[in-house]
């Protein structure tokens, strides 16, 4: 495929992506109708098959947009195109209750090319936070239930928020790199919320509607190191960290309620905003030549400094610890193709920000997956699972059993190299 064909599939691809992510519903999580939404894995399908990890991932052909200084990794010759798909299914328990939901949507494009031999630059767009839950309960109190009749209370949710980044990176000088990211946040996130009487009572049932509309541009900062060791620098560590600066999101908040006579009032303020709490992660991957590779890292949110509209409730400090590992037997052998599949493997465990009922909400599992070369070529097919479960069932809350796939393609190539012929 010559670099004409690269980047017109490119540019479709990436106006496919902005429709994909505008229109689709990616989860059904009660969880998600908190703060900015659900916020799962990041990442692609090779590192979010190694339990998620990122901070000491500097490999010269993926694309790891979550430390943006390893952008400098790739050779000064090339180009990388990553785009994948994901797809989920959950089971939603509460008490005696259960229920199953999947979903499936594109789930990144991104690409990735150096500028000079010690500066590189990547740019992509993917899913933030989603939005999607559906509730329905009715009340059960006994005097209401006497008077009137049973209610009924309907709450819906959708949307979320995308996101766009544009990074680039530098080496300073050896074994050294610092990037970064500046993303553009945007999207919009719905919420309905519905009451309905018995039709023999002389009460009016009404609705509310309220939608928050983001826009607005955030930073991230990131660092590498990279040590060698043994005779012949078999060995290698990678010591990274980033920092996602604290930012304040411009959003548009609009309330409308009303019953089924009339308009009861309608609100808008243009000018409200969302804090998000600075994000610290450090990590570090060992490696050995081109065979083993063990990482973990660390993360630290306090979403209690965090305000939705001015508002902080049930927020809590989100801290998360992440291990992977990858097995290549021989990348170089010409005649076994499973030696050069890349066997991967982690887990992690994340205390979310949210506290619901004395309970901090968590989120736990394991990954694995296998990165498949494609002959002759650094171009790979990336495959990543995990099974997981979130929130618990004390105190009456929702427990969610979930397998979540990705399946990734990541396109590397040479550019400006003239084919020769003898």
């Amino acid at each position: 495929m010559n670099n004409r064909k690269v980047l017109l599939l490119t540019l479709a691809l990436w106006s496919l992506s902005l429709v994909s992510f505008s229109q689709s519903l990616t989860t059904n999580s009660p969880y998600s109708r908190y703060g900015l939404g659900e916020i799962r894995t990041q990442g692609y399908a090779n590192t979010k098959a190694m339990g998620g990890i990122s901070q000491g991932i500097r490999q010269g052909t993926w694309i790891n947009y979550l430390n943006p200084a390893s952008y400098t990794s790739q050779d000064s010759m090339s180009f990388i195109f990553d785009f994948g798909v994901e797809g989920s299914t959950v089971n939603y328990r509460s008490g005696d209750q259960s229920n199953y939901n999947s979903t499936g949507n594109l789930q990144h494009i991104a690409m990735q090319f150096p500028i000079t031999k010690w500066m590189g630059a990547s740019a992509g767009i993917q899913p933030y936070s989603n939005v999607g839950y559906r509730i329905k309960y009715t009340e059960m109190d006994p005097y209401l239930l006497s008077s009137i009749g049973p209610i009924k209370y309907y709450h819906n949710g959708s949307g979320g928020i995308t996101q766009f980044y544009l990074g680039t990176a530098v080496e300073p000088f050896k074994n050294f790199s610092v990037g970064v990211n500046m993303s553009y946040f945007f999207g919009a996130m719905d919420y309905k919320a519905e009451t309905v009487f018995p039709e023999y009572t002389a009460y009016v049932g009404f609705e509310e509607l309220k939608s928050v509309v983001v826009r607005d541009f955030a930073f991230s900062f990131g660092a590498q190191y990279t040590m060698f060791f043994g005779e012949d620098n078999d060995y290698k560590i990678i010591i990274g960290g980033t920092l996602d600066n604290e930012s304040s999101l411009d959003a548009r908040y609009i309330r409308f309620s009303s019953s089924s006579i009339d308009t009861i009032s309608y609100e808008e303020n243009p000018n409200s905003s969302i804090e998000l709490p600075s994000n610290y992660a450090g990590g570090f991957t060992v490696s050995y030549r081109n065979k083993f590779m063990l990482g973990a890292e660390y993360s630290f949110q306090d979403w209690t400094k965090a305000k939705f509209l001015g508002a902080n409730n049930l927020l809590s400090a989100s801290q998360s610890i992440r291990v992977g590992m990858q097995y290549t037997p021989n990348v170089y052998d010409l005649r076994s193709y499973l030696k050069r599949v890349s066997y991967r493997a982690g887990f992690y465990h994340t205390n979310t920000f949210l506290e619901l009922r004395e309970n901090q909400i968590k989120d736990y599992g394991i990954t694995f997956g296998v990165g498949l070369p494609l002959r002759r070529s650094r171009s790979s097919f990336n495959l990543s699972f995990e099974l997981g479960r979130k929130g618990t069932l004390n105190n009456g809350l929702v427990q969610e059993n979930y397998g979540i796939i990705n399946f990734g393609f990541t396109f590397y190539d040479f550019w400006f190299l003239k084919q020769q012929i003898n």
